[in-house]
């Protein structure tokens, strides 16, 4: 008969804050333990795994690759047992959620998912905030945020519970035409938007001339250029526009590395409200993505 070793929720709640907090007497204060405790917490879960989990570099907290893949389930299995407490506590849902979405995404299902529980949960005061995704996350490890979707360049990423990956691909008008001996004109982002980055570095890869010809913050203005004629962008799937076509290899167009999008939250922060709205979007975000559990952060 298989053995079963069960992963205490106690030591993974331990494990998830040190990670969060990178400080094993910071993780005491909020945990109500001792830090000689929480040090045999820790030891007593790398029993369990059977593996090393966390090291110390210095002043520094890190996590080894078991521990990196340790990470995720650990999330997962504390939102699961805090939502069921929660439901058989017959909690009171209230309180106020500052939720970050990126302007660099289609968020419009995101969206959906968040007005649909502002209706249903009118006593929880939503603060939505919309800004790129390098700022949301800035503001997340500044806990100005509970919880963010936000972009990547690669992943798992610290706070990362779920995420999943799309391909940009070079859009143009239907009508517009790529002059091979002029430099490309680029329609982006601001400096700093992982789509900007992916096009000019490919363009650079490829010794091709580019221009940024129209920039701006926001998506719907970035697609309204492409469709005016101004150049060139990359948008996924969820953003191309009815009047659009693709661009390829036989318009000396490369493919582009894909992007990465993920829910991040510090979950030793979080309220009986914002877990519920987690997995709410955690459930929608399986609808329109192929979500993976992060392993790693």
């Amino acid at each position: 008969m298989r053995q079963f070793t069960n992963l205490q929720t106690d030591l993974l709640r331990t494990f998830v804050t040190i990670v969060d907090l990178r400080n094993y007497t910071e993780t005491g204060t909020v945990l109500g333990r001792t830090q000689p405790a929480i040090s045999l917490q820790v030891k007593r879960l790398e029993e369990l795994a059977g593996a090393k989990l966390l090291i110390h570099k210095g002043k520094q907290i890190e996590l080894t690759p078991d521990g990196q893949a340790l990470l995720g389930y650990a999330r997962e299995i504390l939102r699961l047992n805090d939502r069921a407490v929660a439901n058989l506590q017959r909690a009171r849902i209230l309180g106020t959620l500052r939720v970050g979405l990126p302007i660099d995404y289609s968020i419009e299902h995101l969206q959906r998912i968040i007005a649909e529980f502002s209706r249903k949960n009118p006593q929880v005061t939503l603060d939505i905030r919309c800004n790129h995704s390098q700022h949301l996350l800035s503001s997340l490890h500044k806990d100005e945020l509970d919880f963010a979707i936000a972009i990547t360049d690669s992943m798992p990423a610290p706070y990362v519970s779920i995420y999943w990956s799309e391909r940009p691909m070079w859009t143009c008008a239907r009508d517009y035409k790529v002059d091979p001996d002029t430099p490309v004109k680029l329609v982006a982002h601001p400096d700093g938007c992982h789509y900007r980055k992916r096009m000019i570095e490919a363009l650079d890869a490829e010794g091709r001339d580019w221009h940024i010809s129209f920039e701006s913050p926001g998506i719907s203005a970035l697609q309204k250029a492409v469709l005016d004629g101004m150049g060139v962008t990359a948008l996924t799937n969820k953003t191309l526009q009815p009047g659009m076509r693709l661009l390829g290899v036989e318009d000396r167009f490369s493919d582009l590395p894909n992007i990465h999008i993920g829910l991040f939250y510090k979950h030793v922060k979080m309220s009986d409200a914002a877990l519920m709205l987690i997995e709410q979007v955690t459930e929608g975000v399986k609808a329109f993505g192929t979500p993976t559990q992060a392993r790693k952060a």
